[in-house]
């Protein structure tokens, strides 16, 4: 695992073409304190993404990170994935890996074909629905 120790390091890395997770903490915090075992036990896991913790000091301006504990999934130079504050590691993995992964959930019909989960259709129309409305009201 790799501690970042100067905003330019995080800038370097944030533009890196591999997979990125990046744990942003503070010293001080004891939400922060209790995240570092979750994240150590992840990182041993793998999965062909780079670990890295940044202190608070050393975080960039540029990012507009307002609270700690923050992580971040970084994917050819461009954020995937983002959760913030005390979680469980399965709920970490979830957030963060997830993104690494794709986005929709897909799930096989009783006769095999992939099709995606109603859950992911479900976000797509809303999505849609609230894009024609900012459209209607300009």
């Amino acid at each position: 695992m790799k501690e970042l120790k100067s905003p330019e390091d995080v800038k370097k890395i944030l533009k890196s073409d591999k997979p990125v997770a990046l744990f942003l903490y503070m010293e001080t915090c004891p939400h922060c304190m209790v995240m570092h075992k979750p994240w150590d036990e992840l990182e041993k896991e793998g999965g062909g993404v780079e670990f890295a913790k940044v202190e608070s000091e050393h975080v960039p301006s540029e990012l507009g990170i307002s609270g700690y504990p923050h992580f971040m999934m970084i994917k050819g130079g461009t954020q995937v994935a983002s959760a913030d504050g005390e979680m469980s590691k399965g709920d970490l993995k979830s957030k963060l890996l997830g993104g690494v992964k794709g986005g929709r959930t897909l799930r096989r019909t009783r006769r095999g074909r992939k099709v995606a989960h109603r859950s992911s259709r479900v976000h797509v129309s809303l999505r849609k629905k609230l894009a024609s409305a900012r459209r209607s009201r300009r």
